[in-house]
């Protein structure tokens, strides 16, 4: 979901929609059946088909549609189609077997998608498959448009509108800089026109890379300095791309969408390198930390006690009795009992404590700026709340109490660097709490 807060300046989104339903308009029945089973089979959008001007009629009255793929010469049309479409305000891909540039400067000039020549069967499919993918992407990009001409940007915002993007408007580099630092807004694109007032294009590319590289914030630039020396100086600077004035549509759209695609890819791995990173430090279980992240998380965390002066410690927890509930009820009933308790554990615990499973029924609670006493009635909270608690399987069928035992231990102030020593000392006091009758807390 885009979303935006650029102060007084609004997105424009209304234009902006899901592809999920399109009409194929093509009279060669071969090509037609093809387009629609790959858009099908690889989209899972739901496709209709026509092989005429009018059974596409038919089904307009019938059906709503947010995508048209339409072959240019139909049997029954005299060449208008298209522009009946375009009257209707509706998103138009154009597929056409002639390619002389009279028509190839008219399809350029309409508020189309795009076009695309019969070529090979493949190359047809896949361009359609790709070029569909790209508007579904679209839909939940904004992209970031300043020019301080309100001609050049309607120019733009009608293409941007042809390619199913949500936009905001500025008028100055100032009101761009502002937009994507101060408000932290949400923007996938930044196209500028290089001179503006207040702040030049040139200037909002040099601040906005202080803090975003061209994978993270993209940058698009037109001007009508074309010299080839200030084009090297905008890309040295850090545009992603560049174009001249006047805007060429066909050109603009391709450089668009390439740099897109950039955004989307960097983001697309930033979401994959975060999954990696909690799969290696969560468990996949309780979703809570495991020992990973807890040896990742420790070293900083002895950093601060030993510039406060305040010590951290460790509650050690094991769940009384629990291979008898795996031999009795099943394995599957365990891991509800699993998760129950660290949710438990969870809600038990304040934002600066950082609770972990550290393996098998074993839990674990690092605590920060803390003293053995607070330790243990934090243990002990811990404690009564699982044991009041009420374990149901998913089918409701089982219902059970279960308790946990608990060693507490504090870091040595000589030594606050051994956090082995530390755990080690809370888990012998977790073992005398086993041995002492279990579902209780050992603190010294």
């Amino acid at each position: 979901m885009n979303t935006i807060d650029c102060q007084s300046h609004t997105i424009v989104n209304a234009h902006c929609k899901d592809i999920d339903s399109i009409l194929i308009v093509e009279d060669s029945l071969m090509l037609q059946t093809r387009i629609q089973e790959e858009i099908s089979g690889q989209l899972n959008i739901k496709c209709d088909v026509a092989s005429s001007e009018k059974e596409a009629k038919e089904l307009l009255e019938k059906n709503s549609y947010s995508l048209f793929i339409v072959d240019i010469h139909l049997p029954d049309s005299d060449g208008d189609f298209v522009l009946y479409l375009i009257r209707k305000k509706l998103s138009i891909i154009v597929v056409t077997g002639s390619s002389n540039e009279e028509q190839r400067k008219l399809f350029v000039s309409l508020p189309i998608v795009d076009y695309l020549y019969k070529t090979d069967e493949r190359s047809i499919l896949n361009y359609l498959i790709n070029r569909i993918k790209r508007l579904q992407k679209n839909k939940e990009a904004i992209v970031l448009l300043s020019d301080d001409s309100r001609l050049s940007r309607l120019q733009v915002t009608n293409l941007l509108k042809t390619q199913n993007l949500a936009y905001v408007e500025v008028e100055n580099g100032k009101e761009a800089y502002d937009c994507v630092i101060n408000q932290q807004s949400d923007i996938d694109l930044l196209i500028t026109d290089i001179n503006m007032p207040v702040m030049s294009g040139m200037e909002l590319i040099t601040k906005v890379r202080h803090d975003y590289d061209s994978l993270s914030m993209p940058i698009l630039a037109y001007s009508a300095a074309d010299k080839s020396s200030t084009i090297a100086q905008l890309i040295k600077t850090g545009a992603n791309d560049f174009i001249s004035k006047p805007i060429n549509n066909e050109e603009f759209l391709t450089r668009l969408n390439n740099t897109l695609e950039l955004s989307y890819l960097f983001k697309r791995n930033q979401e994959l390198i975060n999954k990696l990173n909690r799969a290696a430090t969560t468990d996949f279980l309780t979703s809570l930390y495991n020992r990973n992240h807890f040896y990742q998380s420790i070293k900083h965390v002895q950093s601060q006690s030993k510039r406060t002066n305040k010590l951290y410690g460790v509650i050690m927890m094991d769940i009384d009795h629990f291979k008898n509930f795996n031999d009795n009820y099943g394995h599957e009933f365990g891991d509800t009992v699993l998760k129950e308790i660290a949710n438990i554990i969870k809600n038990s615990s304040r934002d600066s404590d950082i609770p972990y499973r550290w393996g098998g029924e074993e839990f674990i609670v690092l605590v920060l700026n803390t003293s053995i006493g607070e330790l243990a009635r934090f243990a002990q909270r811990i404690r009564k709340n699982v044991e009041k608690a009420k374990i149901d399987s998913e089918d409701k069928v089982l219902s059970v109490n279960v308790t946990i035992s608990c060693g507490v231990a504090i870091a040595n102030a000589s030594n606050i660097d051994n956090v082995d020593n530390t755990i080690n000392l809370a888990d012998q006091r977790l073992y005398t709490a086993k041995e002492n009758g279990r579902n209780q807390v050992v603190y010294q």
